[in-house]
């Protein structure tokens, strides 16, 4: 099989762009008593912004699980096997579980010792956006302006349908995996499908309306 993405630690992170998850109602906002009350994590808000490559808000690549207890607070953080495709998990947690700020982290080795082997942003609705405007739900016309030319991508209807496999050059690095799924999903077809490479210009793939479904960062 040809190579998906240049620099891609593993084919588990490949894998793990197509879990994607359902969302439900957003993280619990403070209230204006808790506001003033001077409590600093309530006083003071997340940071959202990914730097593919560097961070995932206050998360980096030496970030534990307890750095990231202390970051967001125990009850943001939930221990879980996270899917990563083809009937595999591995141990890893939930940072704003259930929620439209959801993070998956799996870990390089564990959870008490390791660091973060990639983290996933699946849920459409959030705050994640990267620093270049990259955020799930992103149409493919938008992810290509902000690459600055077209990209290459799978085609739809199997367990890699939709991965962008390489940025051609553009403004985008293989720190920040990303797979597209249709919003006219009715429309894919065979003209669209299996696994060969497509451009993100092609009109029959512009046909199907792809956007961002998942982002998966390494570091």
């Amino acid at each position: 099989m040809r190579k998906l993405v240049a620099n891609c630690a593993s084919w588990a992170l490949i894998l793990a762009l197509l879990s994607i998850t359902a969302c439900s109602p957003g993280p619990k906002q403070p209230s204006e008593e808790e506001s003033l009350s001077g409590n600093p994590s309530a006083a003071k808000a997340p940071d959202f912004t990914i730097e593919p490559g560097k961070r995932v808000g206050g998360i980096n690549a030496t970030s534990t699980e307890a750095d990231i207890k202390v970051l967001y607070g125990e009850d943001q953080v939930e221990f879980r096997s996270v899917y990563i495709g083809e009937g595999e998990s591995q141990p890893g947690i939930a940072v704003f579980p259930n929620t439209p700020n959801e993070l998956e982290i799996v870990w390089d080795i564990a959870a008490a010792t390791g660091t973060p082997e990639f983290i996933r942003v699946s849920q459409e609705g959030g705050d994640w956006h990267t620093v270049q405007g990259v955020k799930v739900g992103l149409s493919l016309e938008g992810l290509e302006q902000i690459n600055g030319r077209p990209f290459s991508i799978f085609g739809f209807g199997w367990d890699y349908g939709g991965l962008v496999t390489d940025w051609q050059g553009g403004k985008l690095d293989s720190h920040l995996i990303i797979a597209l799924v249709p919003a006219k999903p009715e429309a894919v077809g065979p003209k669209v499908s299996g696994d060969r490479a497509f451009s993100s210009d092609d009109p029959n793939i512009r046909a199907v309306e792809p956007r961002v479904g998942s982002m998966v960062i390494t570091f």
